[in-house]
C-alpha cells in the first residue's frame, strides 16, 4: 500500500487539529491558548458546513431550475420545489413571523401526514410478517402496535390501556432509545479516535 508524502501530511494535519481541539475542550480553563485554538478550529467547521449547505442549496435549485426549463421528465414537481422556495425567501425577506408561521403550518401539516402514514405501514408490516412467518418476536411486534394504537384512541373505556400504553413508552421505548443514542455515541468515539491514530483514510488523497 502506497503512503506518499501527501498522505502523510494529511494524517499529520488532522491528528494535530484534533488533538489541540480535545485539549482545548477538556483543558481550556487551565490552557488559555488551547481554548482559543480550539475555538477557532470549531468556528472554522462550522463556516464549512455552513458553505456546504450554501453549496447544496446552490446545487438543488440549479438541477432542478435545468430540469423545468428542459421540460423533463417530473418538471412539474421540480417547479413546485423552486416557487416554494423562492415564496419561503421571499416571505422570510419580507416578513419573518409570517414566514415562521407558513413554515409551521406546513411542517405541522406534513408531519400529521407522515404519521397517517406510519399507522398503515405499521399495520402493512405486520401482516407481512406475520404472513411470512409466524414467530415470538412477530407476535410481541403486534401486540405492541396493537396496543400502542388503542391506548392512543380518545376513549374512556379504554384508560387501562392508556395507562399501559404510557408505561411502554416511557420505560422501555425510552431505554431503547437511549440505547440508540449511547451506540451513536460510542461511534463518534471510535470514529474520533481512529481519526486521531491516523486510521481513517477519508482525509487522504
Amino acid at each position: 500500500m502506497r503512503f506518499g508524502l501527501s498522505s502523510a501530511l494529511a494524517t499529520a494535519i488532522t491528528i494535530s487539529v484534533g488533538f489541540l481541539t480535545v485539549i482545548g475542550l477538556l483543558l481550556g480553563d487551565r490552557f488559555v491558548l488551547f481554548e482559543g485554538i480550539a475555538g477557532v478550529f470549531l468556528q472554522l467547521t462550522t463556516l464549512t458546513i455552513a458553505l456546504t449547505i450554501i453549496i447544496g442549496i446552490v446545487n438543488l435549485l440549479s438541477v432542478h431550475v435545468s430540469r423545468v426549463g428542459r421540460r423533463k421528465k417530473g418538471a412539474i414537481y421540480s417547479f413546485i420545489l423552486v416557487i416554494s422556495f423562492t415564496a419561503v425567501i421571499v416571505s422570510y425577506a419580507v416578513d419573518r413571523d409570517s414566514s415562521m408561521m407558513l413554515l409551521e403550518t406546513v411542517q405541522i401539516s406534513v408531519e400529521s401526514a407522515l404519521a397517517g402514514l406510519l399507522f398503515f405501514a405499521l399495520v402493512f408490516g405486520a401482516y407481512r410478517m406475520m404472513r411470512y412467518k409466524v414467530t415470538g418476536w412477530g407476535i410481541l411486534f403486534i401486540s405492541a402496535v396493537l396496543l400502542v394504537l388503542l391506548g392512543s384512541l380518545p376513549l374512556t373505556e379504554l384508560e387501562p390501556v392508556t395507562d399501559v400504553r404510557d408505561w411502554v413508552m416511557n420505560i422501555p421505548v425510552s431505554a431503547g432509545g437511549r440505547g440508540i443514542l449511547m451506540g451513536i455515541a460510542l461511534a463518534t468515539v471510535v470514529t474520533g479516535v481512529r481519526v486521531l491514530i491516523g486510521q481513517d483514510r477519508s482525509y487522504r488523497g
